[in-house]
This record gives structure tokens, C-alpha cells and sequence, in this order.
């Protein structure tokens, strides 16, 4: 073989190799895909509003047979979803209410 014949031939192969290498990387998407995390539970269920957290506040009073407290109209918006949040926490059924013969660790 001369030295154009091995010229032309390293030439097409790079040539065709790049064309592969084009048509490949055409062919995936590398774009930004969209997604969308769902939202926690725990986010998702407490009330974004003054009136939902007020409802939601006093059911959770109501299971644990207490009311509101006096003057619980001037607590702010955060005040109430924190004594919501508490709330919630202090009816959480403990493991012993949630499977009566689970066996303590030491």
C-alpha cells in the first residue's frame, strides 16, 4: 500500500467515525428533562391557610378532648400551625398502640 492510499483510508475511516459519532449523540436527548418532586406527606397535609390551620388545629384538639385556648385569636398564623404541628405529634399513636406485642429492645 502507498502513502495516499493509507492517507485515504485513515481519512474515511475518521470520516465515518465522526459520522457515526454524530448520529449517535443526535439521536439522545441530552436536554434538561422537567420533573416534578411530589410533595412530602408531612407538607402536604398541613393547611397553607389561617382558616384551614384553625380547623385542622381544633380537630386535632377535639381528639385529644381539649378546646382552644382562651384568646387563641391573637396567636399569629405561625403560632397556630406550630401548636397545630404539636398537636398532631401528641395524638401520633405510640408503637405500643400500633402493635401491642412488639417486644422492647434493651
Amino acid at each position: 500500500m502507498t502513502g495516499k492510499k493509507v492517507r485515504a483510508i485513515g481519512a474515511a475511516s475518521f470520516l465515518l467515525g465522526a459520522g457515526v459519532a454524530f448520529a449517535v449523540t443526535a439521536a439522545v436527548d441530552d436536554g434538561a428533562k422537567v420533573t416534578v418532586q411530589p410533595e412530602s406527606a408531612a407538607t402536604s397535609d398541613i393547611p397553607q391557610t389561617r382558616e384551614g390551620l384553625v380547623t385542622a388545629w381544633t380537630a386535632e384538639l377535639k381528639k385529644a378532648g381539649k378546646t382552644k385556648p382562651g384568646g387563641w385569636e391573637m396567636l399569629t398564623t405561625e403560632e397556630i400551625r406550630g401548636r397545630y404541628m404539636s398537636q398532631v405529634y401528641a395524638n401520633a399513636p405510640d408503637a405500643k398502640d400500633i402493635d401491642p406485642g412488639m417486644v422492647e429492645r434493651d
